[in-house]
């Protein structure tokens, strides 16, 4: 299999936005670099000091880019399915890869080793054979830290805590897994989902866990008890009436910095999944009240799904979103247009104290917000990825041609 690399512009042309440049403005994103990959991207990861760029694809292997230098990775030969979660060790130095083989697999950011792989070469009915082709190579690593078998099935997650003392995993198995991180020893088992967990992530404190699966129901969990102490319906599921199956669960999930909001991004509205007629949506939880706030909306309302969400560092969510026409789109929205929204809502004067004063009518239930973003960027192909670095002035999409594109803001 042959890969190659493009560049948009050249590296020599790309400026680095200033310091002093004001806030990260969405309306001002601009495609900077783009690197293109033989296979269909399914998920991107930048690590912690912004220099690298991971990504999975449809053909098992893990890629590490170097954003700068546009130079290429292979992390191969641990994963024989598809690679659908990537993530970093507390201190950034390993990169954690799950599968839908079952599989956990710890690699090093920096291999000590990288090979150098001579790619065959492939005479074509144009080049003068008598001429020499020179040779295409790769760089691999082969060898990674450690392999685990966490789940039976699909390892859907992997994710590890902010304390850099545990590891969650989800799986077919309907199990959540907390690990110890050092020596990858099973901790802790969760069970309570009836059908498969799609995703689980630590809460920033350490003390709790939250999960989603395929019905659209997120559970919260005791980290130290097991125990389940909250559990949402949200509406990230549906009935395919065309394959008679539900179909649901989130694709991504995160926290915001301090871990007051939980991002779920999802599809609803299901028809026919496999033909992609469903809806994209981003459901926010309010983790002070264990609710469902708001469901963030795309702005042209087309069928899809929403395969990524970040919260960003000026405070505004992001979403990744794969369009049923075979485009796709990344989408802003504005939670402080929703608190201005409450707060400006007239509220009653209490009544007077009154010894016969009438019974409290029963508080309707709050229905989340329905948002709309602010702002849109177009992407001629689905997305099925996106993260940001720390700063929030650059942010890299996977789309499922194999390109991977870094935009600066």
């Amino acid at each position: 299999m042959r890969f190659d690399e493009t560049q948009i512009p050249e590296m020599d042309e790309v400026v680095p936005m200033p310091e002093s440049s004001g806030k990260p403005d969405p309306k001002k994103a601009k495609e900077i670099k783009q690197f293109t990959h033989g296979e269909a991207l399914t998920n991107c990861r930048l690590d912690p000091s912004g220099k690298y760029v991971f990504a999975g694809a449809e053909d098992f292997g893990v890629y590490r880019w170097e954003i700068e230098t546009g130079e290429k990775v292979v992390y191969r030969g641990a994963h024989d399915s598809w690679v659908r979660r990537i993530d970093f060790s507390s201190d950034g130095k390993q990169v954690l890869t799950s599968g839908w083989d079952g599989r956990v697999v710890v690699w090093d950011v920096q291999p000590e080793t990288i090979q150098t792989v001579e790619l065959p070469v492939e005479q074509t009915e144009s080049e003068d054979a008598s001429e020499p082709v020179e040779p295409k190579v790769e760089l691999v690593v082969d060898k990674p830290v450690r392999s685990v078998e966490a789940h039976r099935g699909f390892s859907r997650w992997v994710h590890a805590g902010p304390n850099g003392k545990y590891i969650a995993t989800c799986g077919n198995d309907k199990i959540i897994k907390l690990w110890d991180a050092r020596r990858w020893k099973l901790k802790k088992e969760f069970v309570g989902h009836g059908r498969h967990p799609y995703a689980v992530m630590i809460h920033p404190d350490g003390e709790s866990l939250v999960s989603e699966d395929l019905m659209g129901e997120i559970f919260v969990w005791n980290a130290k008890t097991g125990q389940r102490t909250r559990e949402l319906k949200s509406v990230m599921t549906g009935f395919d009436n065309k394959f008679q199956a539900d179909m649901g669960g989130a694709r991504d999930m995160a926290f915001n910095a301090d871990g007051s909001l939980l991002g779920c991004a999802g599809i609803t509205n299901v028809v026919n999944s496999f033909a992609g007629q469903q809806d994209p949506i981003i459901c926010v939880v309010d983790w002070a009240t264990k609710e469902i706030s708001s469901h963030l909306r795309t702005k042209s309302n087309s069928a899809g799904v929403a395969w990524g969400v970040r919260f960003h560092p000026e405070g505004f969510v992001v979403g990744a979103m794969g369009n049923q026409n075979g485009k796709g789109t990344v989408e802003f929205w504005s939670l402080a247009d929703e608190e201005a929204s409450e707060s400006a809502a007239p509220k009653e004067e209490a009544a007077g104290c009154d010894d016969h004063a009438a019974p409290e009518e029963p508080v309707e239930e709050k229905k989340p917000r329905e948002i709309k973003p602010f702002h849109v960027v177009e992407v001629n192909k689905p997305v099925r990825g996106i993260d940001f670095t720390e700063d929030g002035r650059r942010f890299v999409i996977a789309c499922s041609d194999g390109s991977l594109r870094v935009y600066a803001m």
